[in-house]
């Protein structure tokens, strides 16, 4: 069943202020909105450590705990002649060969961490050091998306209900399917880096977004069956221009003013799906500058969706073929969160982490940005 909020609990004559806090505290505490951190939740990173290139991780908590480098790990445990090498299956060393790999071999990573962490803690464990390091600091690794090479990155539009004060229906509240956009796997990045701006714009949003994390190679999936096809869940800031020079048509519309390089921040972690119990079920957050942003309607949940993951998942399949690691991120609850050079964003949704970033506008080096082109009277 999913949870729902009715808007016209909201007395019209009370100020929208009253009513979001109300809200706002609704989702955040009441039974089944779990907003509590992930002090002890498994997570699955992507991270690079002085150039290394990408290396698979796990850690468990919101970025206070050592990053295991499963890759170094599995080494450690062979050289050192531990009988746990024998119990392991074969791992692969980067996030997508994972998911595609299958469940033994998650398990397996899930299974190395937890001997890794237990060695440590008994005195079992030498540190190497160098770079055949196991356990790293959370501070001394450059995060990378989770799954750095998706073939997919897709994103619903109007996907949240936006039901007015007076009860009536939103602007996609009435939807007959889910829209959805693709934005360029090239645009994505990891914790901590910068959104940059390019020079190119001013004006645009931040958009907090629930991102499922694909499993299964999925075509024509029944709902009923989709998070059969899903691995976990992370988080995406499905940064938006506003004002990019697109010329009088503007064809190039979403995909070009969500796909500059740097504009999909994701992660900082895949969490499982069985440690996210509740997805239909998960408060959405974004903070500019440690203040929260206030939804001008109070739907900041995934209860607000108008259609389902399962929904979402059983639709798109039909569509296309989604691979094993594509991420389809649910849509923001509204594009409010607008943003400005030199903001540090977050977003914090359920037990995900959180995501952080700066915005900056650092020119191309060397490059003069291509200008319009001069269209004469002749011309026309």
């Amino acid at each position: 069943m999913r949870a729902t909020i009715d808007l016209k609990f909201a007395d019209s004559t009370a100020p929208l202020g009253v009513i979001v806090a109300l809200a706002l505290g609704i989702l955040s505490s009441g039974p089944g909105f779990a907003q509590e951190p992930g002090e002890s939740i498994f997570r699955l990173l992507t991270f690079e450590v002085a150039g290394s290139g990408p290396r698979l991780g796990t850690t468990n908590g919101d970025g206070n705990q050592d990053i295991v480098d499963v890759h170094n790990a599995i080494t450690y445990l062979y050289r050192s002649g531990s009988q746990e090498i024998q119990t392991l299956p074969a791992i692969p060393i980067d996030m997508r060969s994972l998911i595609e790999a299958g469940d033994v071999p998650i398990n397996g990573v899930r299974s190395l961490h937890e001997t890794m962490t237990r060695m440590r803690e008994t005195g079992n464990f030498e540190e190497p050091g160098g770079a055949q390091r196991v356990f790293h600091p959370p501070t001394s690794v450059e995060y990378l998306p989770p799954v750095p090479n998706p073939s997919k990155v897709l994103s619903l539009a109007g996907a949240y209900q936006r039901r007015r004060s007076d009860g009536t229906p939103g602007n996609y509240d009435l939807a007959e399917y889910p829209s959805f956009f693709f934005k360029s796997p090239a645009s994505l990045t990891g914790l901590e880096t910068d959104s940059n701006l390019w020079g190119l714009l001013t004006t645009g949003v931040h958009e907090p977004e629930f991102a499922i994390v694909i499993g299964r190679t999925a075509r024509a999936v029944p709902a009923s069956e989709a998070m059969d096809y899903v691995v976990g869940f992370t988080m995406m800031n499905d940064v938006s221009s506003r004002d990019l020079p697109q010329g009088q048509h503007g064809t190039q519309g979403g995909s070009m003013a969500k796909s500059l390089d740097t504009f999909t921040p994701l992660g900082p972690y895949l969490t499982l799906k069985e440690d996210v119990p509740t997805p239909n079920n998960v408060g959405v957050m974004g903070y500019v500058n440690g203040e929260p942003h206030v939804w001008p309607v109070p739907n900041g949940n995934t209860s607000f969706l108008t259609f389902t993951v399962e929904e979402t998942i059983a639709y798109l399949s039909e569509r296309m073929t989604l691979l094993p690691g594509d991420i389809v991120a649910t849509g923001v609850p509204q594009p409010t969160m607008t943003f400005a050079e030199g903001q540090l964003v977050e977003i914090r949704i359920g037990n995900l982490g959180v995501l952080r970033n700066r915005v900056v506008s650092e020119a191309i080096p060397g490059h003069t940005p291509i200008p319009p082109r001069i269209v004469g009277e002749g011309d026309r």
